[in-house]
């Protein structure tokens, strides 16, 4: 492009001038800033702005291109790799801070950059929410837009690499029930309340395969964590569930994980409070209750292992060691 009739570059008769021919010429011709005049300068000036204003321009045109809507739909549907309901809204919780923020910016979501990625996670950590709170909401954020970079090439993660991720602390080894305490937790329930209890303390079940949990007899199949799973129910666990009353094929089918797992956590917090129990307890509580147990009669990390459905050994074992068994 030609910036003024004093530059450095002598015009040159095309000809059969070659690609090679005009790198050099570019390589050993051009002028350098302070050898321009200041009209030449200004000419130059005005180039970059419109080349700068064309490229925010091809930006926008290709961010406007997102359907958001129906992108973060597609992305929430398949979140995580487990298809787990509790992960999909963990997500979207995460989703509606980041796009509260976005707009309190001013900016669409996937206009966002390394600058609004850091600030976003420094304004949740100031909001006062819990270190984990803030790992998981920028964990769940940057998936996203991972998903989003893989089909728009307009779009770039950048919460990757961020520094701004509130650094992991040690935790306490979890809390579980003694025998003695679960023993008062189970009378303290309702008979359909006891019985989801005891499948999870008896068999090591998470609360959101409950809903799911079919019998034929002993036999149980149901889903969790976005898995099918199947297995066999202890004694003790199938009679809390004939004295209950309750459906033989789908004991739990009226009842949600949530409510569950939140009427588990007012009960044991009352009897916290009466100091029937050293402290409140939630509904994993009683997994670790099952992992312990079976752990410590057979000693077999890879039985423990195939109860629980963890993906591999080393995974039960960092369970194991998280409350505080290893």
């Amino acid at each position: 492009m030609k910036i003024g009739e004093n530059t450095a570059i002598e015009a040159r008769p095309a000809g059969n001038v070659t690609v090679r021919d005009l790198a050099d010429r570019i390589a050993k011709e051009t002028p350098d800033l302070e050898s321009l005049t200041p009209e030449q300068l200004e000419t130059l000036a005005k180039v970059v702005i419109a080349e700068r204003l064309k490229d925010d321009l091809r930006g926008r045109a290709e961010l406007a291109r997102i359907d958001y809507q129906a992108e973060r739909a597609a992305f929430l549907a398949h979140a995580g790799r487990t298809g787990s309901p509790n992960t999909a809204r963990a997500y979207a919780a995460a989703l509606n801070r980041l796009e509260a923020f976005a707009a309190y910016r001013g900016i669409p979501v996937p206009a966002m950059k390394a600058k609004e990625a850091d600030d976003f996670a420094y304004s949740l950590a100031a909001e006062g929410r819990a270190a984990s709170s803030v790992r998981r909401d920028i964990a769940a954020a940057s998936s996203f837009f991972s998903f989003l970079e893989r089909r728009f090439d307009c779009v770039r993660n950048p919460f990757r690499g961020t520094k701004a991720r509130p650094e992991k602390r040690g935790k306490k080894p979890a809390r579980f029930p003694t025998d003695k305490e679960l023993e008062s937790i189970l009378a303290a329930l309702s008979p359909t309340l006891r019985a989801a209890a005891a499948v999870m303390a008896y068999r090591g079940l998470r609360v959101g395969a409950l809903p799911s949990l079919t019998l034929r007899g002993a036999h149980y199949t149901g889903r969790s964590k976005g898995k099918d799973i199947t297995g066999e129910l202890p004694p003790k666990a199938l009679e809390t569930i004939r004295t209950a009353g309750l459906d033989q094929k789908r004991p739990f089918a009226d009842w949600t994980e949530t409510r569950i797992a939140d009427q588990f956590r007012y009960a044991t917090k009352k009897l916290a409070e009466a100091g029937t129990i050293a402290a409140p307890y939630s509904v994993h509580d009683l997994r670790h209750y099952f992992a312990v147990k079976e752990y410590r009669r057979t000693r077999d990390i890879l039985r423990v292992r195939t109860l629980l459905g963890h993906a591999s050994v080393q995974v039960t074992e960092t369970y194991l060691r998280s409350i505080g068994e290893l």
